[in-house]
């Protein structure tokens, strides 16, 4: 839910959902067959994500974080952190979001990555 998708009628299994940029469907050589859908937004509903990010340990990183994810509307449900072994200097923040659309988990990522304290962001699962 919150992919931008588009349906297509099969033969013999019904109606397959596409994502729009899937390559069965950018290919697709029977466009009579695609069928516009939706995922019925009138009841906003909010999905679970989970972001892994590396950052540099000082003051300030956790506010920066919180700053950019609630100027965008997200909630942020949890937060884990912790110094890294490996790489003194830096600590690893996981962060439980609730998002209404995919390509809000994109721009999160690119707005967290451009904190000048984070060295990488990433989704989990």
């Amino acid at each position: 839910p919150g992919d931008d998708v588009i349906g297509w009628v099969s033969r013999g299994r019904g109606i397959m959902i596409h994502r729009r940029d899937c390559p069965n469907v950018v290919h697709n050589q029977e466009p009579e067959r695609l069928i516009e859908i939706d995922w019925g937004r009138k009841h906003r509903h909010r999905y679970p994500v989970k972001l892994s990010l590396e950052v540099l340990d000082q003051p300030g990183v956790l506010r920066d974080i919180a700053e950019v994810v609630s100027n965008m509307g997200i909630n942020m449900r949890a937060t884990y952190s912790s110094r890294s072994k490996k790489r003194p200097g830096t600590q690893t923040i996981t962060l439980e979001l609730e998002v209404d659309q995919a390509v809000q988990v994109i721009r999160a990522l690119g707005r967290l990555e451009g904190l000048p304290a984070v060295i990488s962001a990433r989704r989990l699962g």
